[in-house]
């Protein structure tokens, strides 16, 4: 494996276990049920309003993150890549909570992430067809995983807790596990589907800043 190839997996990994605990896990919570409160299942304006603004800021740093990621392996992506971000994901997480409820306003907005980046991602790999089903299944993975984890200490542990530390510990322990599942099912899946060739790796570690002292 080439040098290149094994920074874009290790970053992938280290972007992605920061990302998703950082951004649901923390950041949500706050967004969300900080400047809000608590609600039932019918939200108020201004509860709709903070939890889309919460999603939003979700996708657009992990879609930008992506992208950023990608470029490392010379993949270049556009900033034009996460419209459908912002308008499929969120449309999906409230259809889910509005029908079925939790969990699974949480279910559809991993699919819809697995969905997109399995068509935007496929001209990238080896097998686009294969990479199609790996990516919705390693999305399915991760969010039955944060569902399982997540809402099974929430009605084990959490349920009783006060405000905002109940919704810390609930999206902390949904978000752990799906950003395990992500960030190291997908580097198994990328290191075998993503190419990189030696001339493309030669020429990206020339634009290293470290290239000229190597």
């Amino acid at each position: 494996m080439n040098t290149t190839k094994t920074m874009f997996l290790q970053k992938w990994v280290t972007a992605t276990l920061i990302v998703y605990p950082a951004l649901l896990g923390i950041l949500h919570p706050l967004i969300a049920h900080g400047f809000t409160g608590d609600h039932d299942k019918l939200l108020t304006t201004p509860q709709f309003i903070m939890h889309s603004v919460s999603i939003f800021t979700f996708v657009i740093v992990m879609a930008v993150t992506r992208n950023n990621l990608f470029e490392i392996a010379g993949k270049k992506k556009g900033f034009a890549d996460i419209w459908p971000f912002l308008v499929f994901t969120p449309a999906v997480f409230w259809l889910g909570y509005y029908t079925l409820y939790v969990p699974f306003d949480i279910l559809f907005m991993f699919l819809s992430i697995g969905i997109i980046n399995a068509i935007q991602l496929r001209k990238f790999v080896k097998s686009p067809t294969r990479w199609i089903w790996q990516c919705i299944l390693g999305y399915l993975l991760a969010a039955v995983a944060g569902i399982l984890i997540g809402l099974g200490a929430y009605l084990r542990f959490y349920k009783n807790f006060h405000g905002l530390s109940r919704d810390f510990a609930t999206w902390i322990s949904i978000s752990t596990p799906a950003a395990i599942v992500v960030a190291y099912y997908f580097r198994f899946i990328l290191s075998k589907q993503i190419v990189i060739n030696d001339r493309q790796d030669k020429i990206l570690k020339d634009k290293s800043p470290y290239a000229a002292v190597a």
